[in-house]
């Protein structure tokens, strides 16, 4: 409360805010101690994956506990953050951002931070915030290097809320900026080139700084700039993008949001990750399940080894774990060859596999997901999982 434009009243809209987080990885964990620290009164995170031993270089809010049980990011989050500050409010989804239900999260919020690792789901919030008129924090990093910026759609020029501006403060959105996503391979990744830790800590406390400022400065004085970094070369600029914005935008332009009116269907492209950095695919199977159904896929996944079963939060876990080698994945393989006649080869999609293989299944509050480790393949993925699971 000492900070020049904060004070008492900043402080207090600070308490008031509500603010979504999508992605709680790298850049999510130090963005969500932050906030919480600093005394946001609602956090919403939204993740979709589990907390690996590879993680905790850089996931900060992270343990080895965590890793070991495989928690789910969101649910371990919103556990580490009630210590870290029990005044606030911590919302914790086990859920993929998709068209279907972006919109249900980002409504009930003030604020939308930008921790995730793709330009898919990156577009997708960006859709969002013009929708709604909502600000929009946006950051990344890979090797030594990141940025950083606050985005301001036109839409929510002069609207008032928790975050005002007008229109000559608006900005450009994602989509002026990036107008098509990059082409596979077009652009470093964490799992081709690595991250620094520290870059990482360095563009998530910008987006912290910039998401506190936005919500406690109020009129808004911040300047409309693209904060770069790099620590290799220890170089650090900015540029403006205020007049940036693209008259011809199709999306804060024209209101034409392509990802929000995407249709994801069941068993579609848009239900299958490939995880970055991880040897492992993941597929969305179905909402929430109810005691009944969870106990059926137990069952089936008891049929192939000992299950561990677990319980985060509102989220349940159901591991099975293939002997730890690919080996008995074949072998799973060729008992199932052997049971149809006229037949005696390994199916192509149960081939191919490496190191450790387990089927996860976690079944959380809106979400069903299922992570099966030991290929990047998405179909021997649903292969895997059609012939034990059979959903």
């Amino acid at each position: 409360m000492q900070l020049p434009a904060f004070g008492e009243a900043g402080q207090a809209r600070l308490r008031s805010a509500r603010v979504l987080v999508a992605g709680c990885g790298a850049l999510g964990t130090v963005v969500c101690e932050q906030l919480a620290r600093a005394g946001v009164g609602t956090l919403t995170i939204i993740d979709r994956d589990v907390v690996e031993r590879s993680n905790l270089q850089r996931q900060t809010l992270f343990t080895e506990v965590d890793a070991a049980r495989g928690v789910p990011k969101a649910e371990a989050a919103k556990a580490r953050l009630a210590q870290v500050n029990g005044e606030i409010i911590v919302r914790a989804f086990v859920d993929d951002l998709v068209s279907a239900n972006a919109l249900r999260y980002t409504r009930e919020c003030d604020l939308l931070v930008d921790c995730l690792d793709n330009f898919e789901t990156r577009y997708l919030l960006n859709d969002c915030a013009v929708a709604q008129g909502l600000p929009l924090v946006y950051g990344g990093a890979v090797g030594f290097r990141g940025m950083a910026a606050a985005l301001l759609p036109i839409t929510g020029a002069d609207r008032g809320g928790a975050v005002s501006w007008n229109v000559g403060q608006s900005t450009p959105c994602l989509r002026c900026i990036a107008p098509d996503a990059p082409l596979p391979g077009e652009v470093e990744t964490c799992e081709s080139s690595g991250v620094l830790a520290s870059a990482v800590g360095i563009a998530a406390s910008i987006e912290a700084a910039l998401a506190l400022r936005l919500l406690a400065e109020s009129p808004l004085i911040l300047p409309a700039r693209l904060v770069r970094f790099d620590l290799a070369r220890l170089d650090f600029t900015s540029s403006s993008i205020a007049g940036a914005r693209d008259e011809d935008c199709p999306c804060c332009a024209a209101h034409r949001f392509a990802s929000l009116e995407r249709q994801t269907g069941a068993g579609g492209e848009g239900n299958c990750r490939v995880l970055c950095g991880r040897n492992a695919v993941e597929l969305r199977i179905a909402g929430a399940l109810a005691e009944a159904e969870l106990e059926r896929i137990a069952v089936r996944l008891a049929a192939q080894g000992m299950v561990v079963r677990d319980r985060v939060g509102a989220t349940t876990t159901l591991t099975v774990r293939f002997h730890g080698s690919a080996h008995d994945i074949r072998q799973f393989a060729l008992d199932d060859v052997r049971s149809a006649p006229g037949t005696s080869e390994i199916p192509a999609e149960l081939d191919g596999w490496s190191g450790s293989v387990a089927l996860t299944v976690l079944a959380a509050e809106r979400a069903t997901f299922a992570i099966i480790t030991g290929t990047t393949d998405p179909e021997r993925a649903r292969a895997l999982f059609a012939r034990v699971v059979g959903l």
